[in-house]
């Protein structure tokens, strides 16, 4: 019988599992690959919420746009209390305010807004009034000084929007 004996090879010969040194040296490697793909991964989280929060406010200026070609009237894009607590699209000049909204919106956490103007109001052609550009940029609260991590969006006088990404924090 050597199945149970050390002749056998069963008992204590060599096994099929890692050796510590192979262990250790498997979670050396994995801590150097993480410590470099963490930071990396942290800036694709906040390169993804600053897409995310331009692209909300573009899409509800041009809600905002064709409800007003749509509907005939004048329609606002406003931000009756600033945009980091949200922003609205609703019918009426800049007088009215979001308490009766065709859509309501939520400002992206961690991010700051500078609108040129607090309301947008589109007539009936869908063009701004008064028909003078207005800009939003649209930057993360931890934007360094040169990170290009700043985004600003234009809405022409003819109510287009454009995003331009070629901007760097202040």
């Amino acid at each position: 019988m050597t199945s149970g004996s050390p002749s056998g090879g069963t008992m204590f010969g060599k096994g099929n599992g890692f050796s510590l040194i192979e262990l250790l040296v498997t979670i050396v490697v994995l801590s150097i690959v993480a410590a470099f793909a963490i930071p990396g991964f942290a800036n694709l989280i906040g390169s993804t919420q600053l897409t995310s929060g331009t692209n909300s406010v573009v899409s509800s200026i041009r809600l905002a746009r064709s409800e007003a070609v749509k509907r005939g009237d004048e329609v606002t894009w406003s931000t009756d209390a600033g945009m980091a607590s949200g922003w609205c699209v609703h019918i009426g000049g800049a007088t009215n305010d979001c308490s009766n909204p065709i859509r309501a919106f939520s400002g992206p956490d961690n991010l700051i807004y500078n609108p040129s103007a607090n309301d947008l109001v589109f007539d009936h052609r869908g063009f701004l009034t008064p028909q003078s550009a207005q800009t939003i940029t649209l930057r993360p609260q931890d934007c360094a000084s040169g990170d290009d991590r700043f985004r600003t969006i234009r809405i022409s006088p003819v109510g287009r929007t454009m995003i331009d990404d070629t901007g760097v924090c202040p």
